[in-house]
């Protein structure tokens, strides 16, 4: 049985976020779709008192 995968074009996102009490800015290299997905992605694998600052294109 022949099953088509789509093609989907997945980009390299800079996710930056925060992990309290320590002090300063940590930053991640997600590859997704969007970024939407990108923060999607890095707030499951964050713990709640995480704060995401935000995520941009690494290419840009």
């Amino acid at each position: 049985m022949n099953v088509k995968q789509a093609d989907i074009d997945m980009y390299t996102f800079v996710v930056t976020y925060e992990l309290p009490p320590m002090e300063g800015t940590l930053n991640v290299d997600i590859n997704a779709k969007d970024e939407h997905e990108a923060l999607y992605i890095v707030r499951n694998f964050l713990y709640r008192a995480a704060i995401v600052h935000g995520a941009k294109p690494k290419y840009y």
